[in-house]
C-alpha cells in the first residue's frame, strides 16, 4: 500500500499537530505551575501566568496537608458613590447555593483566597467593575469609590463547639478601587 498526499490527509495532519501542540502546552503549564519553588518554576512560571490566572486553572496547595486552610472566606465589595451612599454587594457564598449551582462556582474559594496576593491586583479591579455592574448603578453615581473586602469566618478546632454565629467577624480590607466614570464599568 502506498501512501499519498492530499488535500485531506494534509487537513488531518495539521489539525493533528496543533491540538497535539496544545495539549502540550496545557500539560506543560500545569506541570510547571504545580512544581514547589524551585529555579525552573521561576524562570518558566511568567510564560504561563496569562494562560493560567484567566481561566481559573491554577493549583493551589493550601487545600492540602501539612496546612490546609480551616477559614471560610466570603467576598465582598462595598460601593460608595458619588452621593455618599453606600452599597452593598455579596459574592455568592458556596452554602447558600443548590448542588447543581455550585459546580459553577466550586473556585469561588480559591479566588477570594488570591485576591489578597499582589499579583492579582488587575484581577481586584475587574472584580469591582463587575460588582458594580451587578448592583446596577446609574451614570448620576459616579465618581465612585470601591472596596474589596473579605470576611473571615475561623472554623473551630474538631470536637469544640461551634464559634458564636453573633461575634464580629474578622474583616479585611483588600484593596480600593476609585472608578471614576460609567463607561469604565461598561465596556
Amino acid at each position: 500500500m502506498t501512501w499519498r498526499w492530499s488535500a485531506g490527509n494534509w487537513r488531518w495532519n495539521a489539525r493533528r499537530i496543533v491540538i497535539s501542540a496544545f495539549v502540550l502546552f496545557h500539560l506543560s503549564a500545569l506541570a510547571i505551575w504545580t512544581n514547589p519553588d524551585c529555579l525552573i518554576k521561576d524562570r518558566c512560571s511568567p510564560l504561563f501566568r496569562y494562560y493560567m490566572l484567566p481561566l481559573g486553572i491554577w493549583q493551589w496547595w493550601a487545600v492540602f496537608a501539612p496546612d490546609p486552610l480551616r477559614d471560610t472566606q466570603y467576598l465582598n465589595v462595598e460601593v460608595i458613590d458619588s452621593k455618599g451612599l453606600r452599597h452593598l454587594y455579596e459574592f455568592p457564598r458556596i452554602g447558600d447555593l443548590s448542588w447543581w449551582q455550585k459546580l459553577f462556582h466550586y473556585r469561588d474559594p480559591k479566588f477570594v483566597s488570591n485576591m489578597v496576593m499582589d499579583e492579582y491586583a488587575k484581577h481586584r479591579v475587574f472584580t469591582a467593575r463587575h460588582a458594580v455592574r451587578q448592583l446596577g448603578l446609574r451614570e448620576d453615581a459616579f465618581p465612585l469609590t470601591a472596596s474589596l473586602f473579605y470576611e473571615l469566618r475561623p472554623t473551630p478546632p474538631p470536637g469544640t463547639p461551634a464559634a458564636d454565629p453573633m461575634a464580629p467577624k474578622p474583616i479585611l480590607v483588600i484593596d480600593r478601587i476609585q472608578i471614576a466614570s460609567y463607561k469604565e464599568v461598561r465596556p
